[in-house]
């Protein structure tokens, strides 16, 4: 059985020759620790920089060639792979302030996260801004170059790997930020209906087809829901709100014969019954407290699970710590399909290398066809 077939058959609540393992996002430090060299793949800040000097080939060529090789290598039995930045791709090169600052143009602030490795925007027109840079101009419509990353890991490993795509077009630097949250969340509060129609125009104008034309197995999408304790919304709200642009996204993936991969931070517990109804098939993002063996109990086949070890035990947890939570997602809800092992969210740039040996190590032990303690 190739590495694809098992994904495939554990989306289908088929049991196949091995539980499968698959990520849907691996930051740069895991990847250089494993294949000992340095990688630009979710190289946060240091990708940053690259780009602000010129260097998108660089870039480009060492993620595509770092994802294969890590998945090669590594018991990835698919891989999460996304749209490459444009030939000539060079962003607004930020003026560094201190040792953690840097600002923009127009005056808004970033910060250097020692946790993340991210340049995160913490400010909004901190400073006086100065003279607009000559900045680089998008294509209107997706290059071919865009296509390098996707098409070079279904060269290599598209016969034999579960391909998956993450959509979206790489046109800007991404600085994340937090000073999204609190308007978004009081527009949901104060203007549920515009919101919704919103999500509704957002889902009609969304077609994934050129991903399944390229090549690609499936595509993995979603947004978060909630924080540690709970969703950011009543169940009510997510059903009138968010659920009616979740069907239509759904059915988009639907018509190409395959399930819904779904990504989603936060304790959803409250909200499952709702993200199956609307057509979701595989939920990702399996945070601890939402005890992924509980989500089998509770929802058995009628959604594949995709998660199992913690990406804060990666972290700050022994070998140990992690081979007894592989054994425990394993022996809960490997038997009869419907498991694809990962950590809960990603692995994260401060995650210790020997954690995720030990998590390819005891998959190895346990993880084969039947599932028995």
């Amino acid at each position: 059985m190739t590495s694809k077939d098992r994904v495939a058959a554990a989306l289908r609540h088929e049991e196949p020759d091995i539980v499968p393992m698959m990520e849907f996002a691996i930051d740069y430090t895991m990847i250089e620790d494993l294949l000992g060299r340095p990688t630009f793949w979710r190289a946060k800040l240091k990708e940053l920089q690259a780009l602000w000097d010129g260097g998108r080939d660089e870039v480009v060529a060492s993620q595509k060639r770092d994802i294969v090789d890590f998945a090669r290598e590594f018991n990835q039995d698919g891989l999460a792979v996304n749209l490459a930045y444009p030939k000539g791709f060079q962003p607004e090169k930020l003026q560094q302030l201190d040792h953690e600052t840097w600002r923009d143009w127009r005056g808004n602030l970033y910060r250097y996260s020692a946790l993340t490795h991210d340049l995160m925007l913490f400010q909004l027109g901190g400073l006086d801004p100065q003279p607009a840079p000559d900045l680089w101009e998008p294509p209107a419509e997706v290059d071919e170059s865009e296509w390098e990353i996707i098409d070079y890991a279904l060269q290599e490993l598209g016969a034999t790997h579960y391909v998956v795509a993450r959509p979206g077009r790489r046109l800007a630097c991404g600085y994340p930020s937090a000073l999204d949250w609190e308007p978004m969340m009081l527009r949901l509060a104060e203007e549920p209906d515009k919101v919704r129609e919103e999500r509704l125009r957002g889902a009609e104008a969304t077609d994934f087809s050129m991903y399944f034309e390229r090549g690609c197995d499936n595509v993995a999408i979603g947004e978060d829901f909630g924080h540690n304790h709970g969703p950011f919304m009543s169940p009510k709200t997510f059903r009138e709100v968010h659920m009616p642009s979740i069907r239509i996204l759904c059915e988009r993936v639907h018509r190409h014969g395959v399930p819904v991969l779904w990504h989603a931070c936060g304790d959803n517990r409250l909200l499952i019954d709702q993200m199956i109804e609307a057509g979701i098939d595989c939920y990702q993002a399996i945070q601890p407290e939402e005890d992924i063996v509980g989500l089998r109990r509770t929802w058995g086949h009628r959604l594949a699970l995709w998660g199992g070890f913690s990406t804060h035990t990666m972290v700050v947890g022994t070998p140990e710590e992690i081979r007894q939570q592989v054994r425990e997602t394993i022996y809960g809800c490997a038997p009869g399909g419907g498991l694809i092992l990962g950590t809960s969210h990603s692995v994260t740039v401060s995650a210790k290398a020997e954690n995720y040996l030990a998590a390819i190590d005891e998959l190895r032990k346990v993880g084969t066809y039947p599932i028995g303690r």
